[in-house]
C-alpha cells in the first residue's frame, strides 16, 4: 500500500468533521492526538459491544460495518459518510473490518474534545500560531493533570482566571507563605527555589504552560518553594475555591471498599500506597500496603511503574490527597481510598 505524505493527510483530515470547524491553530493542536495507520484488508478496527476512547475515520480504501444481526454496510472512502467517525458510539454497535487496503485515523475523543473546548473559550489571548500565543495551551492540554479535567470545566477555568502581569525579579509566591492561589505561567519565565542547609537552591525553571502553586491548595499548607519572575511576563491566577472545584475535584479520583475489591478480583496490578510517615504506618496500617512518606515520594516517582494502579488510602487528610495529585500529575493512575 502506498504511504500518504503529511501534506495530504493534513488536507484530508482538515475536511472531516469536526475538524472542518476549528481555526487553523486549533487545528494543529488537534493534530497532535492524531494517529494515520495502514490497514491490510480484513483487518479489524473495533469490534461490537467493545468500549473505546478513540473515533475511527476512513481516509482511503474500503470498511465494512457489521451489526448485531451480521448485516453488512459498506462505507467507502469517498462516500460523504467518511466525513464523520465510523460508529462513534462510547461502545461499539458494529464491527469494522476493511475489505481491501486503506488508511485510518485514529484520535482519541476526550483530546479532541479539548481541543474544541479550547477553541470556544474566551480567551483574552492571541491565538495567532506565528506568534507562540498558543504555545502555553497547548502545554497545558499536554499536562497529565489538565487531561483529567472534564471538558465542562475548561470554559469555566478560563472565565474564572485572572491575568496578572509581574516584572522580571518580582516573587510570586514566597516559600513558607500561606498558599491561596494557582498559577500558570502565560508569558514569560520563572525561576523555582526553596532554601536548604546548602543555602537556596534553584529548583527549576518554568515556561509558558507550566503551572505552580497547587500543592499547597491541595496539601492545605504553606508554599514549599518561592517562584520569582526571570522576564517580564504575564501569569493566569485562579483563586482557591475555584481551584479546588474546577481543577482539584476532578483530578483527585477516588475509589470506595466495594471498588477496590473488585479490582482486585479482576487480577489487576495493583498497589495500597500509604504516605503518612514512617512512625504512624508503623502503628497501624492496612495489611498489604507499602509506605513511601509524602516527603520522600517525589524522589521516588521515576522508580514507580505506569502499569499500576496506586490508591492511597485517606488516613491522612491533605496528605493523601496531595500524594494521589503527585502521582497523577506524574502520569500514574492513582486514586484516593475512601474510609
Amino acid at each position: 500500500m502506498s504511504n500518504l505524505s503529511q501534506e495530504i493527510i493534513n488536507a484530508k483530515i482538515a475536511k472531516l468533521s469536526p475538524f472542518n470547524e476549528l481555526s487553523a491553530p486549533a487545528l494543529q493542536e488537534a493534530l497532535k492526538y492524531c494517529e494515520v495507520f495502514n490497514a491490510p484488508a480484513r483487518k479489524k478496527l473495533f469490534k461490537r459491544g467493545e468500549q473505546d476512547d478513540n473515533s475511527y475515520y476512513l481516509l482511503t480504501g474500503t470498511v465494512n460495518l457489521i451489526d448485531e444481526n451480521f448485516n453488512s454496510f459498506i462505507y467507502e472512502s469517498d462516500d460523504p459518510r467518511c466525513l464523520n467517525p465510523l460508529d462513534n458510539n462510547a461502545t461499539h454497535q458494529f464491527s469494522a473490518i476493511t475489505t481491501e487496503d486503506s488508511h485510518v485515523l485514529k484520535v482519541n475523543k476526550m483530546q479532541l474534545d479539548l481541543a474544541m473546548t479550547w477553541e470556544s473559550a474566551n480567551l483574552e489571548v492571541s491565538l495567532d500560531a506565528t506568534d507562540g500565543g498558543s504555545d502555553w495551551m497547548s502545554a497545558l492540554l499536554d499536562s497529565d493533570v489538565f487531561a483529567k479535567v472534564p471538558p465542562t470545566n475548561i470554559q469555566q477555568l478560563f472565565s474564572s482566571f485572572e491575568t496578572l502581569e509581574f516584572s522580571a525579579g518580582t516573587t510570586v509566591i514566597k516559600e513558607n507563605d500561606v498558599g491561596d492561589s494557582f498559577f500558570v505561567i502565560q508569558e514569560g519565565q520563572a525561576e523555582v527555589s526553596a532554601q536548604s542547609e546548602q543555602g537556596e537552591q534553584v529548583l527549576a525553571h518554568l515556561k509558558p504552560g507550566q503551572f505552580f502553586g497547587e500543592e499547597a491548595l491541595i496539601g492545605e499548607t504553606t508554599r514549599n518553594a518561592t517562584v520569582t519572575m526571570k522576564t517580564d511576563g504575564k501569569l493566569m491566577r485562579l483563586d482557591k475555591d475555584t481551584f479546588k472545584q474546577l481543577l482539584e475535584q476532578p483530578v483527585l479520583n477516588s475509589l470506595t471498599e466495594k471498588d477496590l475489591e473488585a479490582i482486585v478480583a479482576d487480577g489487576t496490578k495493583l498497589c495500597l500506597l500509604d504516605v503518612r510517615l514512617t512512625g504512624e504506618y508503623r502503628h497501624s496500617h492496612r495489611e498489604n500496603s507499602v509506605n513511601i512518606p509524602l516527603n520522600r515520594l517525589r524522589a521516588r516517582l521515576p522508580q514507580l511503574s505506569t502499569g499500576t494502579i496506586y490508591v492511597i488510602p485517606n488516613n491522612a487528610g491533605p496528605r493523601s490527597e496531595l500524594g494521589v495529585y503527585l502521582l497523577v500529575k506524574a502520569g500514574l493512575q492513582a486514586y484516593l481510598l475512601k474510609e
